[in-house]
């Protein structure tokens, strides 16, 4: 029987041949491309909406963190996700989240520690989601997009997160345990209560605002950005980066995300102005985690 990883493994090579195909079908038309003074500051643009997001992103995770019943107090959440977000970009992808549970595990328990980080893929889940209803699909996936915001129901979210810990069996044996007397400890840190996360999803939404910003200032650079609908390409924008969440073997959807894109608007938009603003986003992107995860560091450079 063929594996998860396999499986994507096989979706991941398959999409970055169609991309690889798409770039050597179009290298003339690519080489012809061309960046106008206009198209650099459209580009810085994106890598400034881009940075922004992280940020963004930041905060959501701690106020789901603050959700689900934790006192951060002594953690500090925001430098914790910019130090580790970079790397997402290791080989196997979950370096991020190991690292992120290694420090939680310090002032929270267990439990709570792997409730964090399992939860945080579905926030953004959820809030890509909700943005696919505003392209031209049928009533009954619009609806099952926003339905997924129930999924945070407290019933339901105790439900997933018991599903998450049964999917993600593998990736939790390589969380180190920590010792009984540690996490009795832990859990005074522990608060009593849970709500629905009204505003770790609103950040979140407003995370992925900003990526599709970031997005759109690159297909701008190469004036392509006008020629289909803002409703229409935030849906795209959004499916495609929901796909390329679920499915990758590559870090931060490599590969499933531009053939996502490329295959639902390469016969809308000129396909080498298409590919550019692709490959160009995709360096933002990239510019854009360096960036972040070097704040702290560099800001500790200039307090000594």
């Amino acid at each position: 029987m063929i594996s998860k990883i396999n499986i994507k493994l096989l979706i991941t090579l398959s999409c970055f041949a169609f991309l690889g195909t798409s770039i050597y079908g179009n290298h003339e038309s690519l080489s012809d491309q061309t960046i106008a003074r206009q198209g650099i500051f459209w580009l810085i643009g994106g890598i400034l909406f881009s940075f922004l997001s992280i940020i963004v992103n930041a905060y959501a995770w701690k106020f789901l963190i603050n959700n689900i019943g934790c006192n951060t107090t002594n953690l500090k959440i925001i430098k914790i996700f910019l130090a580790t977000n970079i790397y997402k970009y290791l080989p196997g992808g979950i370096w991020h989240f190991v690292s992120r549970f290694n420090t939680l595990r310090t002032e929270l328990s267990t439990e709570k520690s792997v409730e964090s980080i399992l939860l945080e893929p579905l926030l953004m889940l959820v809030a890509g989601l909700i943005f696919i209803p505003f392209g031209s699909f049928n009533i009954a996936i619009n609806i099952l997009c926003w339905a997924s915001t129930l999924s945070f129901l407290p019933g339901f979210r105790k439900f997933l997160v018991k599903k998450l810990k049964a999917m993600k069996s593998k990736f939790l044996s390589k969380l180190d345990q920590v010792k009984d007397g540690k996490q009795e400890k832990n859990d005074n840190n522990i608060l009593i209560r849970m709500f629905y996360p009204y505003k770790p999803l609103f950040v979140e939404i407003v995370f992925v605002l900003f990526r599709f910003l970031g997005f759109l200032c690159c297909m701008n650079a190469f004036s392509i950005g006008a020629l289909i609908s803002q409703g229409e390409l935030i849906s795209i924008f959004s499916l495609a980066w929901v796909i390329g969440l679920i499915v990758p073997a590559a870090p931060g959807g490599l590969g499933v995300f531009e053939s996502v894109i490329l295959f639902t608007l390469g016969s809308d938009l000129p396909e080498a102005s298409l590919l550019a603003s692709l490959l160009c986003y995709r360096l933002v992107s990239t510019i854009s985690d360096i960036f972040a995860a070097m704040i702290y560091p560099v800001k500790k450079i200039f307090k000594v």
